[in-house]
């Protein structure tokens, strides 16, 4: 039997461009990785709001996002060692692959020191699912192609024929505030980001799936005040 490749455990797109946006209020909030006690103080935050979160996904996002931030504070302290044990800087592939390495033994600990770790690491794998548009809306979008191009090429245009991003994103409101059941609005809320996908093509000039990443980043922190939408997501197939 062959040796099998185990996947390396990096941030999911999500948290990726999470981490890009957000770098400066991460910053104040948890403070300069460099200070003697970060890691400590950082892991204790983790654990406290992990411990508090109800829904695996909002574990799983904590442990990634909060956890990236926890490996900068050790590659921090790996350039600052280079620096004065060898008189020389990191260069940029060093840094990269200490950084992917350091981070995947650094959620693995977490997870370990969690009383549900195993299913907040199977919900880690389940992450880059959020921004990845579902089979089951791939085959519907497929089979209504062209009444999906007659609904943003008329109904969502205005009297000048522009289309608009606003009557898709009430109804993205609308649809999170309805009686429907978490999967149900699951659906719905990515049939509607699968639309602005389609306008952010059009208007920026982007590949398919990274306009439909784009939106569903963009719509996060309106899902993230409903995890039960936000886990039926990424559990969508």
């Amino acid at each position: 039997m062959g040796s099998m490749t185990t996947k390396p455990l990096l941030p999911p797109p999500l948290v990726h461009e999470l981490r890009a946006r957000s770098f400066a209020r991460l910053y104040r909030m948890a403070g300069n990785p460099g200070n003697r006690g970060f890691g400590r103080f950082l892991r204790q935050r983790i654990q406290l709001i992990v411990r508090r979160e109800r829904f695996t996904v909002e574990k799983a996002i904590t442990v990634a996002y909060l956890g990236s931030y926890l490996t900068d504070h050790i590659i921090f302290a790996e350039k600052e060692a280079a620096r004065l044990l060898e008189g020389r800087a990191l260069s940029e592939r060093e840094e990269h692959e200490l950084w992917e390495r350091n981070y995947g033994a650094v959620v693995t600990k977490l997870m370990s020191e969690l009383p549900d770790g195993e299913a907040i690491g199977a919900e880690l794998g389940r992450l880059d699912r959020y921004t990845l548009l579902p089979a089951v809306l791939h085959r519907r979008r497929a089979r209504h192609w062209r009444r999906l191009q007659v609904l943003l090429r008329s109904t969502l245009a205005d009297m000048e024929g522009n289309i608009s991003e606003i009557p898709v994103v009430t109804r993205i409101h609308d649809v999170l505030n309805s009686a429907r059941t978490p999967s149900r609005k699951a659906f719905g809320v990515c049939l509607a980001a699968s639309l602005l996908a389609d306008m952010e093509c059009w208007s920026a000039h982007l590949s398919w799936p990274d306009a439909y990443q784009k939106v569903m980043t963009e719509l996060y922190p309106v899902l993230q005040r409903h995890p039960d939408v936000l886990e039926s997501i990424v559990h969508l197939d």
